[in-house]
């Protein structure tokens, strides 16, 4: 697959439009669509904005990587596979989206802010796991 054709994929997992994702790198939906079509490509930083979009490597997108690994999953968040740690707000709108009960309630506000430590820690985990990894 090409970039274009990984674009493409990672949109449909996604479900979301050319314009959808444009609106969220601030770019045009033009230059989404010629990246589509391999009539361009992004520049190095538009890369790296469309690798943390998507949750995956710049060498995933480039062909360098065929791996996509959990990210095919679209119930991974974004955040989960890049190296900057997500923000709390990030992490409380996982958290939100999960609708996550504890014997058939909803969580308070401690009990939130337990998942929400336990979820930074987890990512900083799984990061180390992953450079060591890339050392090997």
């Amino acid at each position: 697959m090409n970039l274009g054709e990984r674009l493409i994929h990672l949109r449909k997992i996604r479900n979301i439009t050319q314009q959808d994702l444009a609106k969220s790198l601030k770019v045009s939906r033009g230059a989404v669509s010629m990246w589509e079509i391999n009539q361009r490509t992004p520049d190095p930083e538009t890369l790296q904005k469309l690798a943390d979009f998507f949750g995956c490597s710049v060498d995933y997108l480039l062909g360098r990587n065929e791996s996509l690994r959990e990210q095919n999953d679209p119930s991974t968040p974004a955040w989960w596979y890049r190296d900057t740690p997500p923000t709390k707000m990030e992490l409380e709108e996982f958290l939100k989206q999960a609708n996550v009960y504890f014997d058939g309630a909803p969580l308070n506000e401690e009990d939130k802010e337990d998942i929400l430590d336990y979820l930074a820690w987890k990512w900083e985990r799984e990061k180390k796991k992953r450079e060591k990894k890339q050392l090997k």
